[in-house]
């Protein structure tokens, strides 16, 4: 039998911003109640290959950086904190980002993106849509203002349209640059999309059931999260935006819509693309995978922070 892979996760900082609640909790209506989260990073290291790669790259270190049309909403969400940064959390470990192997990036937003052109020797992959979004913007609310010349088109994978393709409310013509080749990062991996119960697309990035890139439409176009083996009998899941605080992951609440230049919106692009993503994960928790329970971890979920510093870089989330 095969033996069984396993990978290691460690949290890296990556800087915090203020996130009015009203904006994502649909029981929140006083707002003036603003909360103070962490937009995380993760370091998994693929034991077997001893490959590492970091998913999302958090809050860029100087927000002068960012382009203008990003400065007003970069107003609206302070105070912001910006160090440590992912390469200073990579540093403290012992690392140079250098040493990163692959970038994953769960989507395109300012908070997520940090500073790609820092990672000079990593593979960037990135969700089906991405480079449409980068060059041609998505008009839904006031974050969504993107960089064209992001990430590196010589080392960006976008990944292949979906095996089953979620069907937006306001679909897009997408044309593909960037390679959809993982072959020239992770040549024994699976290349196309399949279905794994509960979900209708994963890829098992190194071909031995330990590392799963995860389709998560509804957040934004090319929304990914990550779910990877830490032992025998526990998995964790790399949310990222799919949705923005505990309480809605709990079924606490719902997801929170708002009134923006005469047009009803919400955080996500598709609130029920989004709504099946997030039951989807829900399942997962509850009822975990592969015998194994499954912890999950939401990009800005502030209490998770705080009772996992252990897992700061260079510790990690099982030790």
């Amino acid at each position: 039998m095969k033996p069984q892979e396993y990978v290691r996760v460690s949290l890296l900082p990556a800087g915090f911003l203020t996130l009015p609640e009203h904006f994502f909790c649909a029981d929140q209506h006083d707002k003036s109640i603003k909360n103070l989260v962490p937009s995380m990073s993760f370091l998994l290291e693929h034991i077997p290959s001893r490959t590492r790669v970091v998913f999302d790259l958090g809050l860029r270190r100087d927000l002068s950086a960012y382009p203008d049309n990003i400065q007003p909403h970069l107003r609206t969400r302070q105070p912001i904190q910006t160090i440590p940064d992912v390469c200073d959390s990579l540093n403290h470990g012992g690392l140079e980002s250098t040493d990163i192997d692959a970038v994953i990036l769960s989507h395109m937003h300012y908070d997520h993106v940090g500073t790609p052109s820092r990672f000079t020797m990593a593979k960037f992959i990135v969700g089906y849509g991405s480079r449409h979004i980068l060059e041609n913007g998505m008009n839904y609310h006031s974050a969504a203002h993107f960089e064209k010349d992001l990430l590196p088109s010589d080392r960006t994978i976008e990944l292949p349209v979906q095996n089953i393709l979620p069907q937006f409310t306001h679909p897009v013509e997408i044309t593909t640059h960037f390679t959809n080749c993982l072959s020239s990062f992770s040549p024994g991996g699976q290349q196309e999309w399949k279905a794994l119960h509960p979900f209708d697309n994963v890829i098992d990035l190194f071909d031995d059931g330990s590392f799963y890139i995860v389709d998560s439409p509804g957040h934004l176009l090319g929304h990914l999260n990550v779910l990877v083996r830490v032992s025998s009998d526990r998995w964790i899941y790399l949310a990222g935006d799919a949705c923005h605080h505990s309480r809605i992951l709990n079924g606490e609440t719902g997801m929170a819509e708002w009134e923006e230049d005469g047009r009803h919106v919400c955080i996500h692009t598709d609130k029920n693309l989004a709504l099946g993503t997030l039951h989807r994960i829900q399942n997962l928790k509850e009822n975990g995978f592969q015998g194994g329970s499954v912890q999950v971890v939401l990009a800005h979920d502030a209490e998770w922070y705080q009772n996992n510093l252990k897992s700061i870089f260079p510790g990690a989330v099982d030790d």
